[in-house]
Parts: structure tokens; C-alpha cells; sequence
């Protein structure tokens, strides 16, 4: 009787070929508030309702009819606000912006690094002018 010796099978860990994706969303259900001055980005997860914040952006995939966004982990923070009818920002996602101002800003200075033109200052802008 002869012995054989089995191929050698190659073992990896999945988690570090995929880096660690702890959201996916479609565009209508993801929005990107900012980085804060401590380097944290700050996105909206429309479709629960939330605030997510990580390490880094989002990466966008442009393959599909819709683009998706992708946020890699890990998740520093999680806070639920309640958004508009139509899933723009409400007034948690107002106080949201404001707190990170207030908090993060060093002595008086804007807690923001960048923020982005969205829809929803758009809207609140358009509101405020009508008010």
C-alpha cells in the first residue's frame, strides 16, 4: 500500500482579503455629512435612520445601474435621528451638524474639517429664505 500525501490547500483569513465593510448602501439611502476636525467622517444611513460615524469616506461603486457606497469599519459611532418625509435631514441632522461645531471646534472654531454642499442645506437654506 503506498501513501499519498494531500495538495497542500492554501488557508486565509477572509476578513483581511476583504477589508472590513460594515455598511452598503444605494445612493438614495446613503448621504455623507463631513469630516470633523478630528478626522472622523460622518455619514447618514437613511434607511436606518442614523448617524455613522468611521475612520475614513465612503467608497462609491459606479459598476451597477445605481451607485453604492461602501463604509469600512470599524464604526466609532452610531446615533438615530429621525430625517424628512422624503429622507433628507430633519432637524436631528441639524442638531447633529451643530453639536460636532460646538464639540469638536476648538475655542469657538468650526468642529468641521469639510463639509460637503447637500441636498439637505440646500433644502434648509431655501427654507430659511422662505420663512
Amino acid at each position: 500500500m503506498s501513501t499519498t500525501t494531500p495538495p497542500t490547500e492554501e488557508v486565509s483569513d477572509r476578513t483581511t482579503q476583504i477589508d472590513n465593510i460594515v455598511l452598503e448602501r444605494r445612493s438614495w439611502n446613503y448621504g455623507y455629512v463631513g469630516e470633523d476636525e478630528k478626522g472622523r467622517h460622518h455619514h447618514v444611513d437613511r434607511k436606518l435612520e442614523r448617524i455613522v460615524v468611521t475612520k475614513s469616506r465612503a467608497d462609491r461603486d459606479d459598476s451597477g445601474a445605481v451607485p453604492v457606497f461602501s463604509l469600512r469599519g470599524p464604526i466609532l459611532h452610531t446615533e438615530g435621528i429621525l430625517l424628512g418625509s422624503m429622507g433628507e435631514g430633519g432637524d436631528d441632522l441639524r442638531r447633529w451638524i451643530a453639536f460636532i461645531d460646538q464639540e469638536v471646534g476648538d475655542e469657538g472654531e468650526n468642529g468641521w474639517a469639510e463639509r460637503p454642499v447637500s441636498a439637505a442645506d440646500q433644502a434648509n437654506d431655501i427654507l430659511e429664505e422662505v420663512l
